[in-house]
């Protein structure tokens, strides 16, 4: 036994240092994970601080224009000192495409870049519904705002547009806008390609390409009514397959999840992309973000896992030599344990014997323990199990003291069993009353009621001891009427097999009785003492004269009993009855059979 222990204790002791070992790789792992995520992170929020820094320097020009209109140190119009300004602030920041004044009326007043050439523009709004749209929201909304995307003819692209309204007084004169140029916008996406050693993009919300390295010279078959490449048909294929659905995933994919994190399988090559949100540009939520080789990221995180397996093995291994050792030790210990606990609850006849055991001190227990078992075996057939039970459940850990208590008392007894027991052996008899008893008990103890004890060929039962009930009358008067049922089938098969069938009388009574433990320190009863205990038993002998006579089963009850119940039932009045052994009678009630 030292010898196994020993093992056994080692096996564990390894199994432990394996475990530690494993939780330390994992928390690397994870580490390792977070630090690469954050790596990543820090390249898109780079990234998008620089998209951020490109489009608020064009809403800055903007709003500088119409702050010089607002602070009248220019007059908006044709002249040379407007123009200028406009000129000025286009070539200052190269993503405009074009700036203009469109006043009150209408008329434009612009510098725009065509053809890598500045040059001032004067027409009117006119036709152009698309900019009428825009600055007319402009005015109403009375503040700048990004306008959804809006597609040039004139540059055969898309732009992004910011409209300042310029309010002087209360009056509205006109709204500053800049047309922010797509291409430009991928120009320096593909700048950050080269900056960061990155795939950078921009897309407008998830179905179309805003900005991308691809998009920096133009792009094939735009027009206003396909103002941006579509994602699913992009040329990058992890663009193209940026949203389709991952069945299989590999332990890097789980460990590197969260928002703004997909992995995307091109070919027999895995990318890992990031991406984050950015709102208030272009009607639309932006997803700026970056692509690259999954490898590049998850090399190291390889590493780990290699090494992780590895300790899984070992641990796994001391695992399954510790489990066998254990299982050598706690198997007659788990037996001793589920066998105590059907005790505990006194299922007695789902104990199984305590096997032999290798070890000594599990062998002595569980032979003291069989010896224990086949005693309370012994005991079981004198101890009513379900009463033992409930006195253990009520009074748990504290003694049993008599008191006083209001119960529903039954007697129950069989009608003519003498005659009918000179014709059978003592055999027979006693197999006779335990078959009827077993129904009896079962529909008592269905309803909460406790069978006291038996005496002879009859049975007094109690409810509200131990366990106390406000309806203890009326679970009395059903356990009567379940027992007036079972009789009736009893009856009906013994009339088909030609077998005798049973007749019961039933006395049922209401009073105050002593409650508690009678006898002698050998022999001690859990049983009710007082007079509506012997009243109860009057009652049942009345049944030899009175009540239903011709029933299978005859119930009396008394005036106290039926006075208790809350349960309508239709009995008959028998008057008031004398009580042998007592000065006064007691008014008693039949409950004829309804059948």
């Amino acid at each position: 036994m030292s010898v196994t222990l020993a093992l056994g204790l080692g096996f564990f002791v390894l199994t432990a240092i394996a475990s530690v070992l494993g939780v330390g790789f994992v928390s690397g792992y994870r580490n390792t994970a977070n630090l690469l995520t954050e790596k990543a992170e820090l390249l898109v929020s780079a990234e998008l601080q620089q998209v951020r820094y490109y489009l608020d320097a064009a809403q800055s020009q903007a709003d500088f224009i119409a702050s010089e209109i607002l602070s009248e140190e220019v007059e908006p119009g044709p002249g040379e000192e407007f123009v200028s300004l406009l000129l000025g602030t286009i070539a200052a920041t190269p993503q405009i495409i074009r700036i203009q004044y469109t006043a009150e009326g209408g008329r434009i007043f612009a510098t725009q870049r065509l053809d890598g050439e500045l040059a001032p523009l004067f027409s009117h709004v006119g036709d152009d519904n698309d900019l009428a749209r825009r600055i007319e929201r402009a005015r109403e909304e009375g503040r700048g705002y990004w306008g959804d995307l809006l597609w040039r003819q004139e540059y055969s692209q898309g732009t992004l547009n910011y409209h300042r309204p310029v309010i002087l007084d209360g009056e509205f004169r006109g709204v500053v806008s800049v047309l922010v140029s797509l291409e430009q916008l991928s120009e320096l996406i593909s700048s950050l390609d080269t900056d960061f050693g990155v795939n950078a993009f921009i897309l407008h919300g998830r179905e179309s390409v805003l900005a991308h390295p691809m998009m920096a010279f133009g792009y094939p078959g735009l027009n206003r009514q396909q103002p941006l490449p579509r994602q699913g048909a992009f040329t990058d294929p992890v663009i193209t397959a940026l949203w389709q659905p991952r069945e299989e995933r590999s332990l890097g994919e789980r460990m590197m999840q969260g928002p703004g994190i997909r992995f995307v399988q091109v070919s027999q090559s895995l990318h890992l992309v990031l991406f984050r949100e950015m709102e208030d540009y272009a009607g639309e939520t932006l997803l700026v973000g970056t692509h690259f080789p999954a490898l590049d990221m998850m090399s190291e995180i390889l590493r780990l896992k290699w090494a992780i397996i590895a300790c899984l093995l070992i641990a796994v291994g001391s695992s399954l030599a510790a489990a066998f050792i254990g299982r050598r030790i706690s198997l007659p210990v788990r037996r001793l344990s589920e066998s105590a606990t059907r005790v505990h609850n006194l299922e007695l006849s789902e104990v199984k014997r305590i096997p032999g055991s290798f070890f000594r001190e599990l062998n002595d227990a569980g032979r003291a323990f069989n010896a224990m078992l086949d005693g309370l075996r012994w005991f079981e057939r004198y101890v009513p199990k379900s009463l033992v039970s409930d006195l253990i459940r009520v009074y748990h850990d504290r003694g049993i003291e008599s008191e006083f208590r209001e119960v529903s008392i039954m007697f129950i007894d069989i009608a003519g069993f003498s005659r009918l027991s000179e014709s059978m052996g003592a055999t027979d008899v006693a197999a006779y009353l335990n078959d009827q008893f077993t129904r009896l008990a079962y529909c008592i103890e269905n309803e909460g009621g406790t069978v006291d004890k038996y005496i002879g060929d009859g049975l007094l039962a109690i409810w509200g001891a131990p366990d106390i009930f406000p309806d203890a009358a009326d679970r009395t008067l059903r356990a009567a009427l379940a027992i007036r049922a079972t009789v009736a089938s009893f009856n009906a098969v013994q009339g088909h097999t030609g077998g005798t069938p049973v007749r019961l009388r039933i006395g049922i009574h209401q009073g105050e009785v002593m409650v508690g433990n009678i006898g002698s320190p050998g022999r001690i009863n859990y049983t009710v003492v007082g007079d509506p205990v012997n009243v109860a038993n009057r009652i049942e002998e009345m049944g030899h004269t009175l009540g239903d006579l011709d029933a299978d089963v005859n119930i009396l009850m008394s005036g106290a009993f039926r006075d208790r119940l809350e349960t309508d039932c239709d009995v008959q009045d028998l008057g008031e009855q004398p009580i042998r052994g007592r000065d006064r009678g007691i008014r008693v009630y039949s409950l004829p059979d309804s059948d």
